[in-house]
């Protein structure tokens, strides 16, 4: 008896919180999930979350038109998560520059990124080769069967991928 009534408040507080991080106007978090990374381990854990729709936001503290979109990203979080989205922001600052470092975590808490971010441990030319592009801003979208649906690149125009994410989702 004990044991349901625990597993019974566990669920009221997880859904407590759900519908804390999900309400229009929550205050954003005092610390947000912020995980160094290499690309082959960021390839795993996409590849892990196969049976939901996943969507990839490259950028960095430096790309202004990165930093503008990214409200869009915590949107699509916040509006579609319940129903099968993940969200995954991926820095592409230098992990190694203490100051960068903390300008990515400060953003991140301040727009509410309550989703699973990331900052890429590669050099430049690394992400650049693999990621086939010159910089940031890049958005990559992954089907339920973890195939890439659609990339975007330099014109990350988000009412699009709002509408590719509504259609991945039925």
């Amino acid at each position: 008896m004990r044991a349901l009534r625990f597993l019974a408040l566990a669920a009221i507080l997880a859904l407590a919180a759900a519908l804390h991080v999900s309400r229009p106007g929550a205050s954003p978090p005092a610390v947000v999930p912020l995980e160094v990374i290499h690309y082959d381990d960021l390839t795993d854990r996409v590849v892990a979350l196969q049976g939901r729709v996943v969507v990839v936001d490259f950028w960095a503290d430096y790309c202004l038109p990165c930093k503008r979109e990214f409200p869009h990203l915590v949107e699509l979080h916040r509006k579609y998560a319940v129903r099968g989205l993940t969200a995954v922001s991926v820095s592409l600052d230098d992990p190694h520059d203490a100051e960068a470092h903390e300008r990515v975590r400060k953003f991140l808490a301040t727009k509410g990124a309550e989703f699973i971010n990331f900052v890429l441990d590669e050099k430049p030319d690394t992400w650049q080769a693999k990621l086939k592009i010159d910089g940031p801003p890049c958005v990559f979208v992954f089907d339920r069967r973890g195939r890439l649906v659609k990339r975007y690149h330099d014109h990350v125009d988000y009412a699009e991928i709002d509408r590719l994410v509504m259609d991945l989702l039925k």
